[in-house]
């Protein structure tokens, strides 16, 4: 499998990295920008100049963070679609290959990529925000502002925690997010459904996440009952106990048991479909 993932890295990576370095040189552009006097510059076509590249930088970030999205649509088409259930994917499942093997590569690549993407994305973004002298992150965000500005200019053990939660659930809805539309594309081959597929793709994928919210609700439940875990208390809270190692408990193992039952089905789903037993 190190094999196939190093492929599979290796030939969608570059689109993202260029992308994720114009960002963030328009980003920090910006807050280098917020920090000129341009008052005191006498030249008026400087400060003609220094405006124009100001702007630009400003739709330099918002334009990477638009492809950004549309690179990782096409990623996911790519790896899932037609990757997986057109021409080259039967090929690719005559290789001396286990399924999960084929199968997790393709997972583990996208969700690597996606997942560095956003992690560095908003690290970049909300660094940018606090070093604007001129922009109140807190009166932006709120309350969110404030928990951001705390975690991101003191290091102890709660901005940690914090961090490695909030890291957590980023990083697996991304997961879950891949998984319901590996098995949404493996129930739609494996029923054959070629009139309206893209209606009843998003139908199908909307119906899989409702699934998923529900089974997230109630294990949320069961841990709140036995438990008693209040995560928003556990957030404001300045210490970190017992409790607070729970509630990251239980959401890793939310995302683990909806992301494992997907893959599982979309498993048996494309065996069924491919005849490989």
């Amino acid at each position: 499998m190190r094999r196939l993932l190093h492929y599979e890295l290796k030939e969608h990576y570059l689109p993202l990295v260029v992308l994720g370095a114009v960002f963030a040189l328009c980003m920090f552009g910006c807050v280098g920008f917020s920090k000129l006097d341009v008052a005191t510059i006498i030249n008026p076509t400087l400060r003609n100049l220094l405006g124009v590249t100001f702007g630009l930088c400003i739709i330099g970030a918002f334009s990477a963070v638009f492809l950004l999205v549309v690179a990782h649509i096409f990623l996911m088409i790519s790896t899932f679609g037609k990757s997986l259930f057109g021409d080259y994917g039967y090929l690719l499942f005559c290789l001396p290959l286990g399924i999960d093997t084929i199968l997790l590569a393709k997972v583990l690549s996208c969700f690597i990529l996606i997942g560095a993407s956003v992690c560095f994305y908003g690290f970049v973004g909300v660094q940018a925000l606090i070093l604007v002298a001129n922009v109140d992150v807190l009166a932006i965000l709120g309350q969110i502002g404030v928990l951001a500005q705390e975690i991101f200019t003191t290091f102890d053990e709660r901005s940690v925690f914090i961090i490695l939660l909030s890291t957590t659930y980023i990083l697996g809805e991304i997961l879950t997010w891949l998984v319901y539309i590996l098995l949404t594309l493996a129930l739609l081959n494996v029923w054959r459904i070629t009139s309206y597929r893209l209606v009843l793709g998003l139908l199908l994928f909307l119906g899989i996440c409702l699934c998923g919210s529900v089974i997230s609700t109630l294990l949320g439940l069961l841990f709140g009952v036995f438990f008693h875990i209040d995560s928003l208390a556990i957030i404001t809270q300045s210490k970190v106990g017992i409790e607070a190692w729970l509630l990251y408990a239980q959401k890793l193992i939310t995302y683990l048991l909806l992301s494992g039952i997907s893959y599982l089905l979309a498993r048996h789903c494309i065996i069924k479909k491919m005849e490989l037993e």
